[in-house]
């Protein structure tokens, strides 16, 4: 198996590792950072009920939702990131995909090009279908699979039991 044969998905990974590195990294951060919100949210219920039980004052409440609006931000600044370098990621596979097919194309013999237009417009739709079907794969390890992990690492953390 060539490493740099472009007629294989692989190639078009490798070729843009980088780009996943920092998909990889924002998107961790992103579906990881999703659990905080569930847990702000019920730490500002627990400190509400404080409050007015008479065990906290106000000002901690403060100070716990700036936390929450902050911690918020960031999560969604790592989710702007991420789904900004999985754009990035599709455009450069479809570009690269697209220019293998039309340096073949040139390079075709002069009788091979008779129905070259027909089978370009094929060839690029599936080019496209490829695309897309990667830029799925990629966001969904992260949409699905470790946002899925991190809730239920917290509910094992909570209590193993009811998790």
């Amino acid at each position: 198996m060539d490493k740099n044969a472009t007629d294989q998905i692989g190639y078009y990974f490798r070729k843009e590792k980088w780009l996943l590195l920092t998909v990889t990294i924002t998107g961790i951060l992103y579906n990881v950072g999703m659990v905080a919100g569930p847990w702000f949210e019920g730490q500002m219920v627990q400190y509400l009920c404080d409050i007015i039980g008479g065990q906290k004052r106000p000002s901690a409440m403060v100070r716990l939702a700036g936390c929450y609006v902050l911690t918020i931000f960031f999560v969604q600044f790592m989710r702007y990131l991420k789904r900004l370098y999985v754009r990035k990621f599709a455009n450069n596979i479809s570009k690269n995909m697209k220019m293998t097919l039309y340096r073949n194309l040139l390079y075709q013999k002069k009788e091979e090009h008779e129905d070259a237009g027909t089978m370009m417009t094929k060839i690029i739709a599936d080019a496209d279908a490829c695309v897309e079907g990667m830029r799925k794969f990629t966001t969904e390890i992260f949409d699905t699979g470790i946002v899925m992990i991190a809730y239920l690492v917290m509910l094992l953390s909570y209590d193993w039991r009811l998790t």
